[in-house]
Parts: structure tokens; sequence; C-alpha cells
């Protein structure tokens, strides 16, 4: 008479309380959801690959390459954290470059008077004096924009290309 295989009794109560820890560890970046917004959806992606990299760099993976796999699952991470947000890696650094030559920003509101309560916004700057300097400050200012956008778009490609290029091999 073969013994009792108590892995095969007890494997679905330990897979039940891992898939309970697992709603758990979700549970902080689920919260912060929102479906209107795709940032959200790239802070999931994010995450998911976290945890994933996590596993590899456990001793629970049965591979051999899975520190070369869990590096490349780091590089997606630090790609798409790059371009989750375009003010934060790109648009900013135009705005600083904009702002060291043309000087600080000032916003002044002023009432429409039309009777709806409405204001106009007027932005002024340190070093726009003329209305030919209003005019170079406005074009320099769109080109930064533009570059940034740019790279950022660049940027965003390689990242969705090098995941479709590796996804296939993160599995143990």
């Amino acid at each position: 008479m073969a013994g009792v295989n108590f892995n095969n009794i007890t494997y679905p109560f330990r897979r039940f309380f891992r898939k309970i820890k697992n709603v758990f560890r979700w549970l902080p970046t689920i919260w912060k959801d929102e479906d209107y917004d795709n940032h959200f959806i790239v802070e999931i992606l994010i995450k998911k690959l976290e945890h994933t990299r996590d596993f590899f760099l456990s001793d629970r993976t049965h591979i051999t390459e899975a520190k070369k796999v869990a590096e490349e699952i780091q590089e997606a991470i630090d790609r798409l954290h790059m371009t989750r947000d375009s003010w934060e890696f790109y648009e900013e650094q135009a705005h600083e470059i904009i702002t060291e030559k043309w000087g600080e920003s000032k916003f002044n509101w002023t009432p429409t008077n039309d009777g709806t309560g409405s204001m106009y916004l007027d932005i002024e700057h340190e070093n726009v004096k003329t209305p030919e300097d209003k005019e170079q400050y406005s074009k320099e200012f769109r080109a930064a924009l533009k570059s940034a956008k740019k790279e950022y778009m660049k940027d965003k490609k390689e990242a969705y290309k090098f995941i479709a290029k590796h996804i296939d091999g993160w599995w143990d």
C-alpha cells in the first residue's frame, strides 16, 4: 500500500493562503487606482514587475538565469519610472532652461469685467521686456516643450519595446 502524500492534501490550503496574502500585497496599489487616469495603468504595471523581479531574486525560483531576468525586469521598471510622468524627467528640465534665460514666472489674475466672474491669466517673466522678447520667449518655450515631448515619447516607445522584447522570458 502506498503512503499518503500530504502535499496533495495540503496544497489547496497553502495555495489559498498564498492567494490571500497576494491580495493584501496588492491592496495598497489597487486602493490608489482610479479609472480616469492612465498614470495608474503604469503604476500597476510597475508594481507587477516589482513583484516579479522580487520573485526572481528569491530562493523560490528554479531557473539558473534568475539574476539576469531580475536585472532585465529592473531595467524595464527604471524605464517605466522615467516615462510615467512627462513632467518629472522631461518638461521640468525644459522649463528650468527657459526660466534660467527668461526669469521666474509671475501669474496675474485679472477680472474680465464681463459680469461672469471669470478671470484672465496673464503670465509675466522677469526678462521679457518688449513685444519682441515676448515673441522670442514664446517661440523658445514652445520649442523646448516640443523637444521634451519628443524625447519623452521616444523613451516611452523604447521602454515598451524593451518589455515586449524580454517579457516572454520572465517566467519560472
